[in-house]
């Protein structure tokens, strides 16, 4: 006897902050899902709202800047209250191709969380965000045993019970939580391959905010000395190196409040190649 598959009513929540340039071009993007999409400006100081109210979409505004865990929270409220089961997590800055929307929405009928896959194709990205992107993948799996092809990706869909109601969880920290107590739960987590579209101006380096959100969540479920020692090298603003799983990673800070992390980059395009053929 065939199960049927699960109903699903998907919101569409997209996070804005000061993205009054790139925001439009998304919303023109989302114009079939209209009605079940929610944008939240998360105090934006520049014309976000006014890009909003412009083109109609539900919205709701901050009136400062909460950071991404508030923002799931406030989005699964929204979904709750209004008939929702699902959320689809994308940005507003254009690195997320909508057209992805009906995959993640037929994974959500096997998982109860899918993540999006970036570096299932190398070619062509920074060696930096490769690095970095390697670095989250490996440190989840030497220090948390758990084995995702992206760990970092903010396209994500999930079940509203998977968002955690925390209010210990801060900013970029929700990226990484809610993959981990998943996985941690025996749960398994589906991913969708989408490309890794980077602005052509981007520096490639790795904000502060993403990168102790990114210890801080792994420190949750393993208190190690090591981990320690990278929260505090952030904090100090000062260089840091780590050895995981075979990799050498460098990790430079710019001056500008983000880093730039360094590794073999043969060895870690060569790591995306092999593990993206599983």
């Amino acid at each position: 006897m065939d199960i049927p598959a699960p109903s699903i009513k998907l919101l569409i929540a997209v996070p804005a902050y000061n993205e009054e340039k790139d925001l439009p071009h998304l919303l023109e993007q989302l114009e079939p899902w209209k009605e079940d999409v929610l944008v939240i400006d998360d105090g934006s100081l520049d014309q976000t709202a006014k890009c909003i109210i412009e083109k109609g979409f539900k919205f709701m505004q901050m009136e400062t800047n909460q950071g991404l865990a508030m923002f799931y929270r406030n989005a699964a409220l929204h979904a709750s209250k209004n008939g929702y089961t699902h959320l689809l997590a994308i940005d507003a800055d254009g690195q997320h191709d909508t057209s992805y929307i009906p995959a993640f929405r037929e994974k959500l009928h096997q998982y109860d969380l899918v993540t999006g896959n970036r570096f299932h194709f190398t070619e062509g990205l920074s060696g930096s965000k490769i690095a970095s992107n390697l670095f989250a993948i490996l440190l989840f799996k030497e220090f948390l045993n758990i084995s995702l092809p992206d760990v970092a990706c903010g396209y994500m869909g999930m079940k509203l019970e998977v968002i955690p109601d925390d209010d210990t969880i801060s900013r970029f920290e929700i990226i990484y939580e809610l993959r981990a107590r998943h996985a941690l739960a025996g749960k398994h987590c589906g991913s969708v391959r989408i490309p890794a579209i980077y602005h052509p101006n981007s520096q490639m380096n790795t904000n502060i905010s993403e990168i102790d959100g990114l210890i801080r969540a792994v420190s949750r479920y393993n208190s190690s000395p090591v981990l320690t020692s990278i929260l505090e090298s952030i904090r100090c603003r000062s260089d840091f190196s780590i050895s995981l799983s075979g990799f050498e990673f460098e990790s430079v800070f710019n001056g500008t409040g983000a880093y730039r992390f360094i590794t073999n980059d043969q060895k870690a395009r060569e790591y995306f190649t092999v593990v993206n053929q599983e």
